[in-house]
């Protein structure tokens, strides 16, 4: 029975020393915070305070007057992907960003001509939730390319 203790306890300090191999390890990168710090998740920390929320939908005009909503599948990207290449440009008001998304997305036959794009913030306060919309921001094609395509 001692020698059935004594290799648990050994056991449990392998187990113990071995949490200290990241730490080793990332010291040759200059990393010097704990390990698990070098994922995002645990090292982006926010300070206290509201939580806020923005929802957008991107919604599309076709030239024969059908409106759809434009999804990161109907672009043909990742929601991630999606979000940082149109989405964020797209309501900072990037029209560069709106040509690239009607350049891609106007592939088809039936072409669109109008982005819109609808932002809405939600922030979570001690009194409760405060709905805020943003004006909707439309983006035209350029005429010649409604024309040609």
């Amino acid at each position: 029975m001692p020698q059935r203790k004594t290799w648990i306890s050994l056991l449990i300090l392998v187990i113990l020393g071995l949490h200290a191999l990241p730490v080793v390890s990332y010291q040759a990168q200059a990393q010097t915070r704990w390990p698990f710090l070098a994922w995002a998740m645990y090292a982006k920390s926010y300070p206290p305070g509201p939580i806020q929320v923005a929802q957008r939908r991107v919604l599309g005009t076709t030239s024969s007057g059908s409106e759809l909503e434009i999804t990161p599948v109907l672009a043909g990207l990742t929601k991630p992907a999606f979000r940082n290449t149109y989405l964020v440009p797209l309501a900072r008001h990037d029209s560069a960003a709106a040509q690239r998304l009607l350049n891609r997305l106007n592939r088809g036959s039936d072409s669109i001509v109008t982005i819109r794009l609808e932002e809405l913030t939600l922030t979570l306060t001690d009194s409760g939730v405060v709905r805020r919309d943003h004006p909707i921001v439309t983006y035209h094609a350029p005429r010649n390319e409604a024309l040609t395509q």
